[in-house]
């Protein structure tokens, strides 16, 4: 047994976020191993996922505000979530700096999931690449599916990731492409991994989920901003199916259309309104990964011209979909026929959905061992 101290973005507002970091905690300790994930939570993480944010202007403002107690007990549900339900450190830091003066007494540090291995993000610290660590710390240094969130970096970033990543002992990314960067700067060999919450299976799922109070069918729609897809698709999948919808996210455009809105779920909430959807419809890498898990009929939505937007954030979606045999699920524009919608054959894809996440699994079991098992 080691104990682990893990670091991703634990504390991020985001579904996707808090359940990775929940799945990789969760498979350590069936593995029996005592873990604890650093609590680091940056000042610029915590802003920009305020309730009512700095950013937020005009109508938009406005609209939060008359939304404002969803929202409210959407943000207590995720502070319970990561507080409670995540084996977080007791202590919580706000950068990189400020953890260089801690004595960490870990056995191993596993860096892992979301996207921090991309310095663009707003929350990045280079703790992710663990560099609060002295040349000295004897501790194993793992990389358990971080993503570099995009395909193209300049020269200075990439240099500066090579020598970020030299004193680790174990290396994975989540995506081919990202191995295909990150083994350009490093002589060890890279490994690609599924993410943190294919490493649990459906069972495990089924045990952390809350069932949905909606009794009749639904469609349930999972949509990131910043991605791509037609919002129009939805109403028609409405009107051919029969289906309630069920959103997310707090868009205006929405809020007058006759949908539930789940503005206010939970971690808990999220997975169970996966587990019993009648047909989901995003354009989430997570949201894609839980429609497999649960095996649910899906579409997700990627750009229309892949040539021209090689920094956008569907890699990762095509390259799972493409690894399970069900790219046939990835949408650009039209109408897709209800009927072949509605009919999806998981008979190939849990097969390999299995066998990735074994491959993952001995991954992670094999960096962890013991030096006298070495």
């Amino acid at each position: 047994m080691r104990k682990i101290g893990q670091l991703t973005f634990h504390g991020s507002h985001n579904y996707g976020s808090v359940l990775q970091a929940y799945a990789l905690s969760k498979k350590l300790q069936m593995l029996g191993h005592e873990t604890e994930l650093i609590n680091l939570r940056p000042q610029s993480q915590k802003e920009a996922y305020k309730i009512i944010r700095d950013s937020d202007r005009g109508v938009h403002k406005m609209f939060r505000y008359f939304i404002y107690p969803a929202l409210k007990k959407r943000f207590d549900n995720y502070e319970r979530f990561i507080n409670e339900v995540l084996p977080i450190s007791q202590k919580e830091y706000i950068s990189t700096e400020e953890m260089k003066d801690e004595k960490f007494d870990y056995d191993a540090y596993i860096c892992g999931g979301d996207q921090i291995w991309n310095p663009s993000c707003q929350d990045f610290e280079t703790a992710y690449y663990l560099q609060f660590l002295d040349k000295e710390n004897k501790a194993k240094k793992i990389s358990y599916s971080p993503s570099l969130g995009k395909t193209e970096f300049s020269e200075e970033t990439l240099q500066k990731i090579r020598s970020w990543i030299q004193g680790f002992d174990f290396i994975s990314v989540r995506e081919p492409r990202g191995v295909a960067i990150i083994q350009k700067l490093t002589e060890k060999k890279v490994h690609t991994v599924c993410d943190p919450v294919l490493l649990l299976e459906r069972d495990e799922w089924e045990k952390l989920a809350i069932k949905p109070k909606y009794r009749k069918p639904y469609i349930l729609v999972y949509f990131l901003e910043n991605n791509h897809g037609s919002r129009a698709l939805t109403e028609h999948l409405r009107k051919v199916t029969g289906y309630d919808v069920v959103v997310f996210n707090e868009y205006i455009r929405d809020f007058v259309r006759p949908y539930h809105k789940a503005y206010s779920a939970s971690p808990e909430e999220f997975v169970g309104l996966f587990m019993h959807a009648g047909l989901v419809y995003t354009n989430s890498f997570h949201g894609t990964v839980f429609s497999t898990i649960f095996e649910r009929p899906f579409i997700t939505a990627i750009a229309r011209d892949q040539e021209k937007a090689v920094n956008n954030n569907d890699s990762r979606k095509i390259d799972y979909l493409k690894k399970i045999g069900l790219e046939n699920r990835l949408y650009t524009s039209g109408e897709p026929d209800i009927n072949d919608l509605l009919k999806i054959d998981y008979t190939e894809a849990r097969v390999k959905i299995k066998k990735f996440r074994e491959y993952s699994l001995k991954y992670l079991e094999d960096a962890l061992k013991m030096d006298s098992e070495e």
